[in-house]
């Protein structure tokens, strides 16, 4: 079961949270790249209310400039009581790892991670895919003890077009067409290790928001 305040080594959880996450990592599943940011910052800002982690405690791995400025601008909405001056640390996820207690890595939709520029078949793009991949794979290591992968499994058309999510089929809903998307290649490579998949809803009703 999913809890944000769960360890793989079974430290407690937080006093309002009854329940853990199984193992090291797990992979919530949102329905929207809005629902993403909004859920994982409001996840965060519940650390951070429990006293379960200092904010500096707190990353956010991204894929872009776009999702950081979204990502800090949801978490400075959702950070309601928690003292001026705490902040997560957010950082692109191909940059070398910040020493966070707690990592969020967050788009993990397959077009966003690897990036466009790293899906070509040409040398220069599986090169780039390559060093994402590395980049990624240390992410997630074993030996970190916090891990939420994060992911949107359905975009507007008109978006995943304009930033080139690959998508199979679309749906519609209240008269929009959706793309349907998936995780990340990266995810489905971790072969054994990969994580749980956990449902939206669960991951807010277990760490107490809905």
């Amino acid at each position: 079961s999913a809890n944000l305040a769960a360890s793989r080594n079974g430290a407690p959880a937080a006093a309002r949270q009854p329940q853990e996450i199984r193992g090291v990592h797990a992979l919530v599943k949102w329905e929207s790249p809005a629902d993403e940011v909004r859920g994982i910052a409001a996840g965060a800002a519940v650390l951070l209310r429990d006293h379960a982690v200092l904010p500096h405690q707190i990353g956010f791995a991204v894929p872009n400039r776009t999702w950081a400025v979204q990502l800090a601008q949801a978490s400075i909405a959702e950070a309601g009581e928690v003292p001026s001056g705490s902040a997560a640390v957010i950082f692109d996820f191909r940059t070398p790892e910040r020493n966070v207690e707690w990592l969020f890595v967050v788009g993990c939709t397959e077009g966003l991670m690897p990036t466009a520029a790293a899906t070509g078949d040409d040398e220069a793009s599986r090169a780039v895919q390559q060093e994402q991949r590395a980049a990624f794979a240390h992410l997630v290591a074993d030996d970190r003890p916090h891990v939420v992968l994060s992911y949107f499994a359905q975009a507007d058309v008109a978006l995943a077009d304009q930033i080139r999510l690959p998508y199979r089929r679309t749906i519609t809903r209240d008269g929009i067409s959706l793309a349907c998307l998936t995780p990340t290649r990266f995810i489905s490579e971790m072969g054994a290790a990969r994580p749980t998949t956990v449902g939206s809803q669960r991951f807010l009703r277990d760490a107490g928001l809905n």
